[in-house]
């Protein structure tokens, strides 16, 4: 089953905005508050200049599993395999400058995680851009496709990537129910 977000625009004046533009399916999350991590600055116009953020991964996932707890769900296990596409589709967002679940010759999410070799059986995924991993968490969490995702039962594994590029922490949570890799019977020794 493939879900998706939709937009949701953060105002710095406003707060926490409602849902914008729900045909979209994007999912944005910006603020302008003081980040917890210095700002790399940009190297040329051409190229923003990124920084892996694993602070703030650790931080998103300790947040999402917090919030499991308190609805009564089982926490979610990084999964190394899914962090590395979930990397490669966060660095495709910010040499793009846009938040996007698929862009123009990439795969879409469920091909793009089954080709990690991770054995599921559903995925999801947010996406968003703010002043911090904390700001971000809190975007998603009012944000109800977005909240359902980080609280889905269903999902049993996930990667949580955060990239800084040109002020903004970048972030994509892949979500996953990995399931028990069977091998049939005929193919074991």
């Amino acid at each position: 089953m493939l879900r998706t977000g939709i937009v949701v625009l953060a105002l710095a004046t406003m707060g926490w905005a409602q849902n914008a533009a729900p045909a979209d399916k994007h999912a944005v999350a910006s603020g302008a508050t003081k980040s917890t991590k210095p700002t790399p600055k940009l190297l040329s116009a051409a190229r923003p200049s990124i920084t892996e953020d694993s602070a703030a991964e650790s931080e998103l996932l300790t947040l999402a599993n917090q919030s499991r707890q308190n609805a009564g769900l089982p926490p979610l296990r990084i999964n190394r395999d899914l962090m590395d596409a979930a990397r490669a589709h966060a660095r495709l967002m910010i040499q793009q400058r846009q938040l996007s679940h698929q862009f123009d010759g990439e795969p879409n999410l469920l091909n793009r995680l089954h080709a990690t070799g991770v054995p599921l059986n559903s995925v999801g995924e947010n996406v968003a851009y703010n002043a911090s991993a904390e700001k971000a968490f809190h975007a998603f969490m009012n944000s109800p496709p977005h909240r359902s995702n980080l609280l889905d039962p269903d999902f049993n594994a996930a990667a949580f990537v955060a990239i800084w590029s040109d002020g903004q922490l970048y972030v994509v949570q892949d979500f996953v129910r990995q399931v028990a890799d069977i091998t049939p019977v005929s193919t074991r020794k």
